[in-house]
């Protein structure tokens, strides 16, 4: 009787322990959950009244590292920072936008980015990495309210004809410069080729194999250029002369490139028999020729339009810093301070 009674309450336990050892899973997992969602949420910094969280940081980084990557190459601090600093100047844009009644409405955003093929397909790239429709909506809107605050600010002010050509030149000269330094010398070379004709057995074969060895060696001593390929092949059987190849000496093994540089150009050398005993190859020597990269084209057009980009963008950076100055900002996390 008293081993039932004994045995009953240990049964009437053990499942108090499993929903007990569930229960604990479960607020473990809502904790964990709630500390990502205060994490992401988190005020790290306030533009007057408003403000900039941790997870809106992360979206801009996302954002960053496709419009403006060279900026996003840092520690992720780093990042952190300029993904911070950027919201900050959004912030700005947009008070500034609103308060000349010059904000685009999400829905006239909306119709220009369907409209226009090339903010179509920056919306969809953008949302492809993530990114919500109202972000990249909103980013998009405050670039081109700050375009128009910039071109009502100031209107007739544009480049001379004097700095477009003082620019094309330097252009040129920097795309001349450029093309040296990527200029490279490229060997050329020429592939004699002997084949091998396949006998009744692996003996036979290997004997012509060696005759054909003796008759490329033949022609390595009487060759003079890849011009005079002909005549030192005249009357060797069966030989095919390929086209010219150009090498980048930079992808060579070093004493190949030694080996080359050694002999000089209308040297040749047999290269031996293929693995499959099918031929024997000759590698000639024809010489080097230098190539660079082909410039870019400039017009002047496009030289105006560069400056007059560069004109607003720095306009725009002054009238910022004028925006910043006059503004309550906040930063409740030091270490994100640029």
């Amino acid at each position: 009787m008293t081993d039932t009674l004994v045995t009953n309450r240990s049964s009437s336990r053990k499942p108090a322990s499993i929903l007990g050892a569930a229960l604990a899973g479960l607020l473990l997992v809502a904790t964990q959950a709630s500390i990502a969602g205060a994490v992401s949420t988190r005020v790290v910094a306030t533009v007057n009244d408003s403000a900039i969280s941790a997870y809106q940081i992360t979206q801009r980084i996302k954002l960053l590292k496709i419009m403006r990557p060279r900026l996003v190459r840092g520690s992720h601090k780093q990042q952190q920072k300029v993904a911070l600093q950027d919201l900050i100047d959004e912030k700005l844009k947009t008070e500034e936008a609103k308060k000349l009644k010059l904000l685009l409405p999400n829905e006239r955003v909306v119709e220009i980015i369907s409209q226009t093929p090339s903010l179509k397909n920056l919306a969809t790239r953008l949302k492809s990495q993530g990114l919500s429709s109202r972000l990249v909506n909103s980013y998009i809107a405050t670039r081109m309210s700050w375009n128009r605050i910039l071109s009502n600010k100031y209107p007739n002010q544009s480049v001379t004809d004097e700095q477009v050509a003082v620019r094309t030149e330097q252009f040129r000269k920097d795309l001349q410069k450029q093309a040296a330094e990527r200029t490279v010398s490229i060997y050329e070379l020429l592939q004699i080729t002997l084949p091998v004709d396949k006998q009744a057995t692996p003996e036979l074969t290997n004997e012509v194999a060696r005759s054909r060895l003796i008759e490329a060696d033949a022609i390595t001593r009487r060759f003079k250029s890849c011009r005079s390929a002909r005549k030192a092949t005249r009357g060797v059987f069966n030989v095919r002369i390929g086209k010219r190849i150009p090498a980048d000496p930079r992808k060579m093994p070093k004493q190949m490139r030694k080996t080359l540089d050694r002999a000089g150009p209308g040297s040749a050398f047999v290269a031996g028999v293929t693995p499959d005993r099918s031929a024997v190859n000759i590698m000639a020597f024809c010489g080097k020729r230098r190539i660079a990269p082909e410039a870019p084209k400039i017009t002047s057009d496009m030289v105006k339009q560069r400056l007059e980009d560069e004109r607003i963008e720095n306009l725009g950076k002054s009238y910022l810093r004028d925006l910043a100055k006059n503004a309550f900002i906040e930063y409740k996390d030091a270490s994100l301070r640029k």
